[in-house]
């Protein structure tokens, strides 16, 4: 080869071809124009129901149907009575007041009328016939004011005894032994087999010690809706006096070494336990209830209260509106 000679110059690749791009999708809704489709078992449906706007396919690819307008499509025809989105305003009373209700009451054993016995049980009752906002009894006179109030939750609490003082005659306060007791705490119910022999359910058993500042102490806190959502169990009711008696729990205060009555019936009446209840109710609104309201009319705007020559204003009578709860509120603090 003679040095004079070039190489053979390398031939090039040919272009890669630029991909083509893909047509441009118009801006906003892409649903615009589109026709729902449903499968032909709806299909079949719709037309048993006599469902209008139905068109045969126009695409062989599709093996949907398209529907016409104002069509909702559905998943299975159950739906068809499904509700409408939206409201007329029909519905005026629907909710319940939920309310938390707090009663002291002394613990104490004894009973005048006991014969010496000591009163070691103390049993707290709640009437669920009641209406804590009782303002229809008037109009109508029949008893359709009465509610359910339902006790949800409860939760108890006990006072210590404070310091080394101790009964009546302390003596040294060179113990505070004799100043721990224990609170015994359940919550009754009954079978269907005999509704007035209570068993125990939600059983809570607390040590209380003396203290030398002042709190309350727990010592029993109860879900009655998870207590008897099962349904095997049924909250106790009285059967003699009040069949609307509901006894929430039941409490025994002893000794934590021997188990007997901590306070004995023959102990002054003045030595006593505190104990605080809180109650959580459900308090539904009663369907009749009333407010005092009046419409009056005259024909005058300057003077609201004032009849020149129709019927004299008369003071605002009760008379029957719907209530219902909407939110809680401070305005008035």
């Amino acid at each position: 080869m003679p040095v004079s000679a070039k190489p053979a110059r390398k031939q090039q690749r040919a272009p890669t071809p630029t991909p083509k791009k893909a047509p441009s999708k118009p801006k906003g809704n892409l649903n615009v124009g589109k026709v729902p489709t449903v499968s032909e078992h709806h299909r079949f449906i719709m037309a048993q129901r006599g469902c209008k706007g139905i068109e045969p396919s126009v695409a062989e690819r599709i093996e949907s149907n398209r529907v016409g307008f104002g069509h909702q499509d559905m998943t299975d025809p159950v739906n068809c009575y499904a509700r409408m989105p939206g409201s007329t305003g029909s519905v005026t009373t629907k909710n319940e007041l939920g309310l938390i209700v707090t009663d002291f009451f002394d613990y104490n054993s004894t009973d005048p009328k006991a014969g010496g016995v000591a009163q070691e049980v103390t049993n707290y009752f709640w009437s669920i016939d009641q209406n804590l906002f009782e303002n229809g009894t008037s109009s109508p006179f029949d008893d359709r004011e009465r509610t359910f109030c339902r006790v949800r939750r409860v939760d108890v609490w006990v006072l210590p005894v404070k310091g080394f003082e101790i009964g009546t005659s302390t003596g040294d306060n060179n113990t505070n032994a004799t100043g721990q007791f224990t609170v015994n705490c359940q919550c009754p119910g009954v079978s269907s087999a005999n509704s007035q022999a209570a068993i125990a359910l939600d059983t809570q058993v607390t040590n209380v010690l003396p203290q030398i500042d002042t709190f309350w102490k727990k010592v029993f806190s109860c879900n009655l809706q998870k207590t008897f959502q099962s349904g095997v169990a049924r909250p106790y009711f009285d059967t003699v006096v009040d069949n609307f008696a509901q006894c929430i729990f039941q409490m025994s205060i002893v000794d934590p070494t021997s188990g007997v009555n901590y306070l004995p019936g023959g102990d002054t009446t003045d030595f006593s336990v505190r104990v605080k209840v809180q109650l959580h109710i459900d308090q539904p609104i009663a369907t009749i209830q009333n407010a005092k309201l009046k419409v009056f009319r005259n024909e005058s705007f300057i003077t609201p209260s004032l009849s020149a020559n129709g019927t004299s204003f008369s003071a605002p009578e009760e008379e029957y509106v719907q209530t219902n709860l909407r939110r809680k509120q401070d305005y008035l603090r």
